[in-house]
């Protein structure tokens, strides 16, 4: 079986209408966990209007710094961090530690769901493409901005993917699993980490900067796990 897609689009390309899908149902679902879960209106209200500018600002200032000024693009991981200091930034300004661990928990339960829509825009548009690949399920690229070429389908298994990690994380959290956002990220990063083999622009690498990010990425998550579990015996 075999998936055609023609990269010649018209005048709306489903790049830009999947990333503004991702951030759609990304931020409501966050604004909806914060507020089901205490945070103050208008506090999850600053929240989801900060997160989306500075989604795209760190996505887009990785993608130019990785490049040395050359490219220009999304980087997920940077959208990523922008998600996140998004979170630090409102809670500077709130100055309410629970409210902090709550809207950090929403965001990183929120994050495979939006990259898992955007990757959607990736598979249409052909970029972050997997490596040549002409096994059943493979992704038959035809048009002008791609040529004509059949890859791994590794934005489609990222999609799915991810919803299930989203799916899964949400279920735990609604159940009061105190370790969700452990599972979410250690989830995440194996995922995007692991998949990365099968991208087009791991070929001749040892490890991606991708990879590097996700090894750092998983660190920093699980500080700050044993952090946040620490307060809650201390408390």
């Amino acid at each position: 079986m075999t998936l055609h897609i023609d990269t010649d689009w018209g005048k709306i390309p489903p790049y830009a209408i999947m990333i503004m899908l991702s951030f759609a149902a990304g931020i409501g679902t966050m604004f909806f966990l914060n507020i089901r879960s205490g945070v103050k209106k208008h506090m999850a209200g600053y929240l989801s209007l900060l997160a989306p500018f500075m989604s795209i600002f760190f996505g887009l200032l990785l993608t130019y710094i990785t490049t040395f000024g050359k490219g220009m693009g999304l980087s997920s991981i940077g959208g990523l961090f922008g998600m996140f200091a998004a979170v630090v930034t409102i809670a500077l300004i709130g100055r309410d530690r629970r409210e902090f661990r709550t809207m950090l928990t929403s965001c990183t339960l929120v994050v495979p769901l939006m990259y898992s829509i955007s990757k959607i825009g990736c598979l249409c548009a052909g970029c972050c493409r997997g490596i040549a690949y002409h096994g059943p399920f493979c992704i038959e690229y035809t048009g002008r901005h791609t040529g004509n070429i059949c890859v791994f389908p590794v934005q489609l298994t990222e999609t799915i993917l991810f919803f299930v990690i989203f799916a899964v994380g949400l279920i735990l959290y609604l159940k009061g699993n105190k370790n969700t956002e452990l599972f979410v990220i250690i989830a995440s990063v194996l995922g995007k980490g692991g998949l990365d083999f099968l991208r087009a622009s791991h070929t001749d690498k040892i490890i991606t900067l991708n990879q590097v990010l996700c090894i750092v990425i998983a660190a920093v998550g699980i500080a700050e796990y044993k952090y946040f579990k620490k307060l809650r015996v201390e408390n």
